[in-house]
């Protein structure tokens, strides 16, 4: 039976794409000969019009029809000319061809099987402006008037002439015309004028890199010619000293030569004293003189060139990731859930399409940025040894390589100092000292022209579409432009948490919309508490598909009551305790290897999204903080994840135990370090721009990521919600267990059958054994609220077990002993 149900599945899957492809071809055929035969109508004979008035519209086979089809010789048949005389004569003229080639566009889109909505509009916009334009025409006394206004164009240019007058009919028509053109089409207007823009400032851009760099370029070749010149010169000037010293050597040599002058008064007598000889006396004999004084030659020097120009270190612009593109609308739209029933992915034509700009940066604003860098820090005598950039969405980051000698903590103390040299009117300067795995400092600062990243461009990578994730969810990108995608099973939780306006609704949106596309209703259900009654309301319809049923909650198809919080957290303790009951019977550790095990009972992923944290434990406290974190404990082993966002960054909402079990967090701009520390454990989220700049960290790395969320508009939202919700609904109605008897007053399960409240035997117990009630008595011992806590009391006074209240003074004890309160209360459950 279950081989007959997938091929009679797929038969019927076949068969609705055959008559769908089939219409799109038919209506494309059938347009294009209307087309042409329109296109014709000047090249037939005159007297062809004649010919066809003789025949009915139905004389198709007769002998006649045969003799005008042979006389017309017409290569469109009878057909094209009556078509051409029904839309040239009897409608719009010749501009009647834009209507007949928008139903190719039809088909073109049916073929397709992509969405008719646009095809449609472009449709309408054909017939309205072939109507404009044969009023216009008609407006016209020239010989071609006829054909191009047809019989409606030229009664309507009659009717406006007598009405408003030839210069009115005139004014309205191209007004008419010039403002349909617009508004249809202004989104390609502003898109081209746009591009023109951004090439004309890419030249203008390139075109100052390129005088910068020339000029940087000649004043390097001046300082090099320079540097030469004086070498050369000195060179010269030590040779020509080295050649005096060696004329002034040699005349001195040539000095020593010369014998000295005789004396003229008796002969001078030299003894000359040896170690062996004897002393010899020879008056005859002349000594010459003493050689003169010759100086110590000193070892020759190079001569010293000046020191070269000091510049600052070449900044390297890192290129960023470029993610491969992949249409999801390429994979299988059409599938069949577990319970055969059809299931159609969500289009990405939904979604917003992003302008294709990325690669551009301002090179200007870039060196800016680096000289003050570098001024500011050699002020405080660090120095830099190597800098590379790179561009993000809407910070860069500068990684700065520091000289051996300098402490990263003198770096670390600069953070308001350079956010002053850098006039970052807007904050964003965070200091990463040092970035993890690299031999270098980080410091991140704004775009002077950020962009915007779009939820489109994050889904439209091949990362998202061929992943094996559980759950995959696009965060957004990082500085280096990669598309961040994280498994939410392998988290397994997320706190989101940040100021008022800063991205958390929206974040909340990204990643349920990523769900959307990327999951069946099979796979994943969602369970959505929102204390704001705003932010989730989009999600309404998708009840039949992708939100479960609470028993005793059936009214709250997304969880809005903060009193009612409490029950549906309950709710999902219940369910969390059956599954682990049938992963104990199948034999399995975690609900993916019971899902292989027993494909056939596969049990879907449950996401609990809790959109404000603050106000349910504002209102419930302790009753709504014990069931989170025993989810968070335990739920991940059987498919069960929180999604839990606040406004609040404070200990009071973030307790330890929530951040114990909360591994992985997303913080958005808040208003102080202390907040950031709180939610982080680390300072850093203070420093954020806002508007989806956030920093998400996971239990695998050792600091959080700068991420730029992407942006998803309520319309595109919508939009997808309505077009799951217009599909077949679920045939598997699946409910969540009813809540459990907890201490929770808001839940459903506050009171039982009878209407007396869960707490009302305990409460009369304590009464009884103290010997005295109150109000406050049952808040303090029971940790009720007031209000519970007085129902309780009215309750006790029903049952005959205290008195009337009197005042101010407190009530009786009617029961004197717990034995004959036990007999009272058997007799109240009979």
């Amino acid at each position: 039976m279950p081989l007959l149900k997938i091929l009679g599945g797929i038969k019927a899957l076949g068969k609705e794409n055959l008559v769908r492809e089939a219409g799109g071809i038919l209506l494309m055929l059938l347009s294009l000969f209307g087309v042409a035969a329109v296109l014709y109508y000047p090249f037939y004979p005159e007297r062809f019009e004649i010919y066809i008035s003789t025949l009915a519209w139905y004389d198709v086979f007769s002998p006649a029809a045969k003799a005008v089809a042979a006389q017309i010789r017409n290569p469109f048949g009878l057909f094209g000319p009556r078509i051409a005389t029904f839309f040239i004569h009897d409608l719009f003229g010749y501009p009647s061809a834009l209507p007949i080639f928008s139903v190719s566009v039809l088909g073109w889109k049916m073929l397709r099987r992509r969405p008719l909505g646009p095809a449609g509009l472009f449709m309408i916009f054909t017939i309205l402006i072939s109507f404009d334009l044969s009023v216009v025409f008609g407006l016209t006394w020239a010989s071609f008037s006829d054909h191009m206004a047809g019989a409606i164009g030229r009664m309507v240019a009659e009717f406006l002439s007598r009405v408003i007058g030839p210069a009115g009919a005139w004014a309205l028509s191209l007004t008419a015309g010039a403002a349909l053109i617009f508004l249809t089409g202004r989104g390609a207007i502003l898109k081209a004028v746009s591009s023109t823009l951004a090439f004309f400032g890419k030249v203008s851009r390139s075109m100052a890199a390129y005088k910068a760099e020339k000029a940087r370029s000649l004043a390097g070749k001046e300082a090099e010619k320079s540097a030469r010149i004086a070498g050369r010169e000195a060179a010269k000037e030590a040779k020509a000293r080295e050649k005096a010293e060696e004329k002034a050597l040699k005349a001195a040599a040539k000095e020593a030569l010369k014998p000295a002058p005789a004396a003229a008064s008796a002969p001078v007598t030299v003894a000359i004293e040896g170690p062996s000889e004897p002393k010899i006396e020879d008056e005859g004999f002349r000594a010459p003189a003493p050689p003169p004084y010759r100086p110590v030659e000193e070892p020759y020097r190079e001569p010293e060139l000046p020191a070269p120009f000091e510049e600052e270190p070449e900044m390297v612009i890192r290129q960023g990731i470029h993610e491969r593109e992949a249409d999801l609308d390429e994979r299988s739209m059409k599938v069949r859930t577990k319970d055969w029933v059809p299931y159609r992915f969500p289009s990405i034509d939904l979604l917003q399409v992003p302008r294709h700009d990325e690669t551009v940066y301002d090179e200007s604003h870039l060196a800016e940025s680096k000289s003050r860098l570098l001024e500011k820090l050699k002020i405080y005598k660090i120095d830099v040894v190597k800098i590379s950039t790179t561009v993000g969405p809407r910070v860069t980051l500068f990684e700065l390589e520091l000289a051996p000698d300098v402490k990263i903590s003198r770096v670390k103390t600069l953070e308001n100092d350079l956010a002053m040299a850098l006039a970052s009117s807007s904050g964003g300067i965070r200091i990463i000292a040092p970035i993890p795995g690299k031999n270098a400092i980080g410091v991140e600062i704004p775009n002077s022209k950020p962009k915007n990243v779009l939820m489109r461009s994050v889904l439209q990578v091949e990362k998202f579409k061929n992943s094996s994730m559980a759950l995959p969810i696009a965060l957004g990108k990082t500085i280096s432009n990669e598309v961040l995608v994280e498994d939410l099973a392998t988290m397994p939780h997320l706190l989101i948490a940040g100021a008022t306006g800063a991205g958390k609704s929206v974040a909340i949106n990204v990643i349920l919309t990523s769900l959307l596309y990327a999951k069946r209703p099979d796979e994943v259900k969602f369970v959505l508490i929102d204390p704001k009654r705003v932010e989730l309301s989009q999600y309404q319809k998708l009840k039949n598909h992708f939100l479960p049923k609470i028993r005793g909650l059936e009214d709250q198809i997304i969880i809005t009551d903060p009193k009612k919080a409490s029950g549906a957290l309950q709710s999902v303790v219940r369910e969390m305790e059956r599954r682990y009951e049938m992963l104990e019977k199948g034999g399995v550790r975690n609900i993916r290897e019971y899902n292989q095990k027993m494909a056939d009972e596969a049990m879907f992923y449950l996401v609990v999204v809790i959109d404000e944290l603050a106000d349910l434990m504002i209102t419930a406290g302790r009753e709504v903080e014990e069931p989170i974190a025993r989810l968070a404990q335990m739920a991940r082993a059987v498919g069960i994840h929180l999604i839990v966002a606040t406004q609040r960054p404070s200990v009071d909402i973030i307790t330890g135990v929530i951040k114990a079990n909360f591994p992985s967090r997303i913080a958005f701009q808040v208003a102080s370090k202390v907040d950031s520390r709180t939610i982080l454990d680390v300072s850093g989220a203070d420093q954020l721009l806002g508007n989806g700049d956030m920093l998400f960290q996971s239990a695998r790395m050792p600091k959080p990521d700068r991420v730029q969320c992407p942006y998803v508009s309520s319309e595109e939202v919508e939009a997808i919600t309505s077009f799951i919700g217009s599909q077949p609904e679920q045939k598997d109605d699946y409910s969540l267990p009813e809540a459990g008897n907890g201490k929770g007053d808001s839940s459903a399960s506050g009171q039982d059958r009878d209407g007396r409240d869960s707490m009302f035997e305990e409460a009369a117990r304590l009464v009884v054994m103290h010997q005295q009630a109150s109000v406050s008595l049952l808040q303090r011992r029971l940790r009720l609220g007031f209000s519970r806590a007085g129902r309780v009391m009215d309750q006790l006074y029903e049952c005959g077990i205290v008195s009337a209240g009197d005042g101010s003074k407190p009530r009786e004890v009617l029961v004197r002993n717990e034995d004959s309160l036990e007999l009272l209360l058997r007799n109240l459950d009979e």
